[in-house]
């Protein structure tokens, strides 16, 4: 006795290979969010930040973080800045792409006091260096 042939098509939705992050904790986070939500591939986005695609995938994976002079052209990208609970002035160091030298330069300060002010042991800062920060923001 011969079994009839049985055509079985099986359908389904293909996985979705674009998932959000859960939290937007690291740089990586908000672009990866930012260009799913723009529907950018990664070699586009590479090219606006001016990066290779495979520094978007690591950011995107979180094997690696942005450096310094990249910070700056991810938020112009985002058009936001992230906030990463830090203390304020080193947010603004890190948004603006400055190390803390540079930083210090421009306030005229000594890179240790800014360290010192980064760290949140302000309760030893003079006000000349209180009064230069304060005009920062």
């Amino acid at each position: 006795m011969r079994c009839p042939s049985v055509k079985i098509v099986l359908k389904s939705k293909l996985p979705n290979r674009k998932p959000y992050p859960k939290e937007l904790v690291t740089y990586g986070d908000h672009l990866r969010k930012k260009r799913l939500d723009l529907n950018l591939s990664q070699p586009k986005v590479a090219k606006i930040i001016n990066v290779i695609p495979d520094t978007i995938t690591n950011w995107e994976l979180n094997r690696n973080e942005p450096t310094l002079t990249q910070i700056p052209k991810i938020i112009s990208f985002l058009g936001y800045s992230p906030i990463f609970n830090e203390n304020p002035i080193k947010q603004y160091r890190i948004q603006k792409g400055l190390n803390q030298k540079e930083l210090a330069r421009i306030l005229n300060i000594d890179p240790s006091t800014l360290s010192r002010v980064e760290k949140d042991c302000d309760s030893k800062i003079s006000l000349k260096v209180k009064i230069k920060l304060d005009c920062l923001f």
